[in-house]
């Protein structure tokens, strides 16, 4: 009977020894569980930051790239704006005459006349040369200026009408101005559309304006034309 009793005990404590093992186990499976689960949840959540500030590193990079990207474009436009109006003021447009003036022929008329009808001021060989004469009557007071920007390329004087000037506009057309005063610019002068070329003092005189592109004399009337 005691024997029994003690084998009883024995069990007893055997199988409580294992629950306790078991409970031991199973708490520290789950601190170790916890642990892990705060650990990575720290790491996760220390990620989400870290990614968070380089998300809003990269939004503050990419909207510094687009501002810079569109003051560059805001800017080369401009440039090219500018460039167009720089290449506008070369194109020799408009009359060569500020002041009182009037214009005495019609160049087309020039292609039909021969030297006994064209004038005093013209010969023969100006007339193979250059069909289109522009002839405009100024008074005194009057002032002859370029029609568009350029380089003074030729001063001389000029048998027909007293001088000759010529600008080079840098884009294939070239202007000629005669009258029978001395010019106020020199070659190899910048010129500037308006500038003055010759300033008239005589009472009354006559301008020949002469336009060439390519080399080829062009009607002064297409580019006044043009110019409104």
């Amino acid at each position: 009977m005691n024997k029994s009793n003690d084998n009883n005990d024995k069990k007893g404590s055997l199988i409580m020894y294992w629950l306790l093992m078991l409970t031991l186990i199973f708490l520290v499976v789950n601190i170790v569980l916890v642990v892990s689960f705060v650990r990575i949840s720290s790491d996760f959540s220390s990620l989400k930051n870290t990614t968070t500030i380089q998300n809003e590193e990269y939004e503050t990079e990419i909207e510094n790239l687009q501002q810079k990207v569109a003051l560059l474009a805001e800017h080369v436009s401009i440039e090219n704006e500018n460039k167009s109006i720089e290449e506008a003021k070369k194109n020799p447009v408009g009359i060569p005459v500020s002041g009182q003036a009037e214009i005495i022929n019609d160049p087309e008329e020039n292609t039909e006349s021969t030297t006994e009808d064209t004038g005093e001021n013209t010969s023969f060989e100006d007339n193979l040369l250059n069909p289109y004469t522009l002839e405009i009557s100024v008074s005194k007071g009057a002032k002859i200026i370029a029609t568009g920007n350029g380089i003074v390329s030729e001063v001389k004087e000029d048998d027909l009408y007293g001088y000759l000037v010529k600008i080079d506009h840098e884009n294939g057309y070239e202007t000629v101005y005669r009258y029978d005063e001395e010019p106020k610019i020199t070659k190899g002068d910048e010129v500037l559309k308006g500038q003055m070329i010759f300033e008239v003092t005589k009472l009354k005189g006559t301008l020949a304006y002469h336009i060439l592109y390519e080399n080829t004399y062009i009607n002064p009337f297409d580019m006044i034309e043009i110019s409104g």
